[in-house]
C-alpha cells in the first residue's frame, strides 16, 4: 500500500491515500444527496421579500410620521388664527368704543368734541351716518323733489367748491353733459352735485343759477343738489398720516375732498338712484352720444368688472355699480388722511377682484379746469386719449355707406369711426396681412371729385399703412358685391389723396372704394379719417 506524507500543524501525518479518497467521495455524496435546490431558492426569495417588506414598512412609517407632524402644525396654526381673531375683535371693539374716528354718536351740530391729546389710529373708522343722523340725506338735499327718485340707469356725480377769483367751471360742465345727451337719455340719468363749500352766499348763488339755467332738468329731477355740513366731517386738523412733503393746507384740502367724495357716494348708495354711478369733476366736458357710448362699453364687457374708466385722469369718469359705492366709500374714508381717492381706488379695485384697469379709448371726458380750489394750485392736465382730440380736419361729404373690413377690431374703434365727420378713429387689433381689406360700399353709386384716406396718429405715428393701395369699383355681381377693382392710388407715408377722381378712376358711377394691403406688416393700423368729396351736381 502506498503512503503519502502531509505536513499538518507542524507535524507529519501519514495517510492511506485510497482510503482518504474514498472517505472524501462518501462525504461529497452525502452532501449532494442531502442538498435541496428548491429549499435554497425558497429561502433566498423569502429573505428578499422580507427585506422589501421591511423597506416598505419603514417608508410608510416615515410618511405617517410626516403627516402627523403636518396635522399637528395645522391644528396649532388654526388655534393661533382663532386666538388672533379674538384679540383683533377685542381691539376693534375697545378702540372704536373709546375713540370713533369720525364722530361720537351723541354729537350734534351745536356740540363740540375735545380731541384726545394723543389720538390713536383706528384700523376701521366708524362712519355710519345713518346712526349718527338717521335723516341725513333729507337734510343734505337742497331741493325736496317728491316723486323724482325713480331708479334710472346712470347717476353722474360731482363735488364742487369755491375757487379762487370766483372762477366757475360747473356751468360749462353741465352744458356739455346736457347738450350732448338727447331728451330720452336725460330721463335715464341723474346729475347729483355736492356743494361742499361752507360759504352760504356762494351756495345760494350756485343753486339759484342752476335753477335759472336748467329749469326743465331741475323740475323733472334730473339735476339734484345736495350740501354737506361740518358735523359730517372727521377732524381735519393736526393730521399726521399723509404724504411726506405735502403742506398742511394741501393735506387738509385732500383729506376734506376725500370725505366730500364719501358723502356723495353714500348719498347715491342710500337712495339707490341708479344702477350705475359715474364719478366726475366739476370742470370737464364730454362729446355727443356719450351716454350711448357708455352703455355700449358696459354691454361689451364679458367678464366681471368693478370699475370702468372713461378718462385716464385722476377720479374723472370712473364708473361703478351703485351697490359697490358703500364699500368704496369705506375704503376712501379709512385712508382719508393718507392718500387721495384717485390713489385709493387703484387699491380698491383689486380687492374687488379686478386686477387690471379697464379704460375705454378714445376716452369720453376731458379736463378743462386750470384754477383749483386749493390756493396756489394750478391744474394743467389733459387727457391725451380724449375722443374729441381726434376731430376730423377735412370733413368730406361722406354719403351714406356701409363699412366692411376683415381686420380684427374692437367696437370702440369700429370702421364707422374713420368715416364719420365728427371725431374718432378706426384701429385694428393686429397688424394687417397681405390682401386684407377695408371697404366703403355706397348705398347708391356716386360721382366723386376727390378721396383722401389718412392712417396713423400723432400719438401713434407708426400705426399706418406701409404697403397698401386704394382701389375703386363701379361694377357689381348678381349678389350686389363689387367686382373688377382697379388701383387709383398708393399710400405714401400713410396717406393717399386722389384728386380729379373721375378722370383717374375713369368712372362717374362709383359703387365701392377699397383699401387693399400689398404686404403684411407688424404694426397695427389706425385710420382717423376717410373723406369723400362729391362733385357739386351730385352733392346737390
Amino acid at each position: 500500500m502506498q503512503f503519502d506524507t502531509f505536513p499538518l500543524l507542524g507535524k507529519e501525518t501519514t495517510v492511506d491515500v485510497p482510503d482518504f479518497r474514498k472517505e472524501c467521495e462518501n462525504v461529497i455524496l452525502k452532501y449532494v444527496s442531502e442538498f435541496n435546490p428548491s429549499s435554497f431558492l425558497n429561502q433566498s426569495t423569502n429573505e428578499r421579500i422580507s427585506r422589501n417588506m421591511k423597506k416598505k414598512n419603514n417608508i410608510l412609517q416615515t410618511i405617517l410620521g410626516l403627516v402627523t407632524i403636518m396635522v399637528i402644525i395645522a391644528v396649532m396654526q388654526l388655534i393661533l388664527f382663532f386666538v388672533q381673531i379674538q384679540k383683533s375683535v377685542w381691539f376693534y371693539q375697545n378702540n372704536n368704543d373709546k375713540e370713533p374716528v369720525f364722530r361720537y354718536l351723541s354729537d350734534t351740530r351745536n356740540q363740540q368734541n375735545k380731541l384726545p391729546s394723543t389720538p390713536s389710529r383706528s384700523l376701521f373708522p366708524r362712519f355710519n351716518l345713518d346712526e349718527l343722523y338717521p335723516n341725513w340725506t333729507e337734510n343734505a338735499t337742497l331741493w325736496k323733489l317728491q316723486g323724482h327718485t325713480n331708479k334710472r340707469y346712470l347717476t353722474l356725480g360731482m363735488v364742487t367748491a369755491k375757487r379762487r377769483n370766483n372762477t366757475v367751471y360747473l356751468f360749462e360742465t353741465l352744458n356739455s353733459l346736457i347738450t350732448n345727451a338727447n331728451g330720452e337719455e336725460l330721463l335715464d340719468i341723474y346729475i347729483v352735485i355736492l356743494l361742499s363749500d361752507i360759504d352760504e352766499e356762494w351756495r345760494k348763488n350756485i343753486s339759484s343759477t342752476i335753477q335759472m339755467k336748467y329749469p326743465d332738468e331741475v323740475k323733472n329731477g334730473t339735476i339734484q343738489i345736495i350740501t354737506s355740513f361740518h358735523w359730517m366731517y372727521p377732524r381735519l386738523q393736526n393730521l399726521t398720516h399723509h404724504y411726506v412733503g405735502h403742506s398742511e393746507n394741501k393735506v387738509k384740502w385732500k383729506s376734506k375732498q376725500n370725505i366730500d367724495f364719501v358723502l356723495l357716494w353714500l348719498y347715491v348708495f342710500k337712495l339707490r338712484l341708479s344702477e350705475y354711478y359715474l364719478h366726475l369733476e366739476d370742470d370737464v366736458i364730454t362729446v355727443p352720444g356719450y351716454i350711448k357710448m357708455i352703455k355700449d362699453f358696459v354691454n361689451e364687457q364679458k367678464k366681471r368688472w368693478t370699475c370702468l374708466e372713461f378718462s385716464i385722469l385722476g377720479m374723472i369718469a370712473k364708473l361703478y355699480r351703485t351697490q359697490d359705492l358703500e364699500a368704496l366709500a369705506k375704503m376712501v374714508a379709512l385712508f382719508y388722511e393718507e392718500q387721495p381717492a384717485d390713489v385709493t381706488f387703484l387699491y380698491f379695485n383689486p380687492q374687488m377682484l379686478q386686477f387690471k384697469r379697464i379704460v375705454r379709448k378714445p376716452t369720453l371726458f376731458q379736463h378743462i379746469g386750470k384754477t383749483s380750489s386749493l390756493k396756489g394750485k394750478t391744474m394743467l392736465v389733459q387727457d391725451w386719449f380724449f375722443i374729441a382730440n381726434f376731430r376730423k380736419t377735412l370733413k368730406g361729404d361722406n354719403p351714406q355707406a356701409t363699412l366692411l373690413t376683415n381686420l380684427k377690431f374692437s367696437s370702440v374703434y369700429s370702421p364707422e369711426n374713420a368715416y364719420n365727420k365728427d371725431f374718432g378713429y378706426f384701429s385694428s387689433e393686429v397688424g394687417p396681412k397681405k390682401n386684407d381689406y377695408f371697404k366703403v360700399v355706397f348705398e347708391t353709386p356716386q360721382i366723386i371729385q376727390r378721396i383722401v384716406v389718412k392712417s396713423g396718429l400723432e400719438r401713434f405715428p407708426k400705426d399706418k399703412f406701409y404697403n397698401a393701395v386704394l382701389e375703386v369699383s363701379s361694377r357689381t355681381d348678381k349678389s350686389n358685391n363689387c367686382t373688377d377693382y382697379h388701383v387709383i392710388g398708393k399710400f405714401v407715408n400713410g396717406t393717399v389723396d386722389v384728386q380729379n377722381f373721375t378722370t383717374v378712376a375713369n368712372t362717374n358711377n362709383t359703387k365701392c372704394i377699397q383699401i387693399r394691403v400689398l404686404r403684411s406688416q407688424k404694426f397695427w393700423v389706425k385710420i382717423p379719417e376717410i373723406s369723400v368729396f362729391l362733385t357739386r351736381s351730385n352733392n346737390k
